[in-house]
């Protein structure tokens, strides 16, 4: 069987299913042929590794098989010889790469063994110095892969040699229209109930990791100038990270602790954009995220800044609403547009789930990527 297929060897460094480059690589073995191509997703593994096997049995449920390379000391060295023997024994023809450690092996495979490699760049983070060195790092490592693939045009002007079409090319993120929110949880308690919220509540949900570049900050302030006005509407904030204290002592300076609410980190965050209003994204730079394709494809209106691949999902007006980033009053008064227009919301919401439908959906990600293997494989 392995003679008669091409080989591919996908390799991301992840701790949980639920983030976008991982859903991404989820929803696409799901629906690749097979008849053409073998897949072997791989993660990585440390000692007692909790996260690994948790990783590796929530893919299992949804039907997909994990391998892991194993690390230890001497990590690169130990896990560079762990994938050449893979390489070798599985017949590898094609290796794809998913954040800045499978890009530097990915990079080492290429030289070593001479195969392909395709190396994926998602959005960035800025939380420290590590990671601003680990992006520059990946952002001069991806320019040997015989092809780099982005999310989105706007990324082209933020990596190295971005704008060579041949070798860098865009696939923007997919959703499934038949399981939009793939992870959810059956043991979700709604948070309305949970919140003790009236029927008549409407809920604003922002889903991010709190970092800065998401720009919760900036939502809060929008919050702040719609507030008086909109004594019906509550905010929920799904994620964590470095920001948390930070936002949470500015809700509470604001006197906004019984209207905004931080759940934290969620392993089903579709659940709070099912019972979202409208969604929210305020941030200061983005890729093409998955929240706005979700909630377009459960016909959530999704007011957004227009940063990064936004503008290429979300047709202002038509789809969504588009304002810049680093202005409150503006994210306010077009969230206070469809609060107070049902014709509005209405209109947003079909429009939403229209454009996401012909322009986003899975099978056409799913056919560009197999194309790109065939091109790929056919260079000398």
């Amino acid at each position: 069987m392995l003679q008669n297929k091409r080989n591919v060897m996908i390799l991301i460094a992840s701790s949980n299913i639920n983030t976008g480059p991982v859903k991404g690589i989820i929803q696409f073995l799901l629906y690749a042929d097979r008849s053409q191509f073998n897949f072997y997703f791989f993660n990585f593994r440390l000692k007692n590794d909790l996260h690994a096997d948790k990783f590796k049995k929530d893919a299992q449920q949804l039907g997909i098989d994990t391998y892991f390379l194993n690390q230890g000391r001497h990590a690169y060295i130990s896990l560079i010889k762990q994938a050449i023997k893979i390489i070798k024994n599985r017949q590898i023809n094609i290796v794809q790469t998913h954040g800045f450690k499978p890009s530097v092996i990915g990079f080492f495979l290429k030289l070593i063994c001479r195969v392909k490699w395709i190396c994926f760049m998602h959005g960035t983070t800025s939380e420290n110095f590590k990671v601003k060195l680990y992006n520059f790092i990946d952002n001069i490592v991806q320019c040997f892969a015989h092809r780099t693939v982005i999310v989105s045009e706007a990324q082209r002007d933020k990596i190295f040699l971005g704008h060579n079409h041949l070798r860098v090319r865009v696939l923007h993120n997919a959703v499934d229209f038949k399981n939009p929110l793939p992870n959810n949880s059956k043991d979700y308690s709604p948070v309305q109930e949970a919140l003790k919220l009236t029927s008549d509540s409407k809920l604003l949900v922002v889903v991010g990791r709190l970092s800065p570049e998401k720009g919760v900050d900036v939502f809060i302030k929008a919050f702040g100038i719609l507030a008086a006005d909109t004594p019906e509407v509550h905010a929920i904030i799904v994620g964590d990270g470095q920001e948390l204290k930070k936002l949470e002592a500015q809700v509470l300076k604001a006197n906004f602790q019984d209207r905004i609410h931080f759940v934290g980190y969620s392993e089903s965050p579709g659940n709070y954009i099912n019972e979202a209003y409208l969604v929210v994204v305020p941030s200061r730079s983005e890729g093409i995220p998955n929240v706005v394709l979700e909630a377009m494809a459960l016909g959530k209106p999704v007011v957004s800044t227009a940063v990064g691949g936004v503008p290429e999902i979300i047709e202002d007006g038509i789809s969504g609403r588009l304002v810049p980033s680093e202005r409150p009053d503006l994210l306010a008064k077009a969230i206070q547009e469809i609060l107070s227009n049902f014709a509005l919301y209405q209109r947003i919401s079909a429009g939403g789930k229209k454009r996401v439908q012909i322009d986003f959906e899975v099978m056409g990600r799913v056919r560009r990527l197999l194309a790109l293997y065939d091109e790929v494989l056919a260079e000398n």
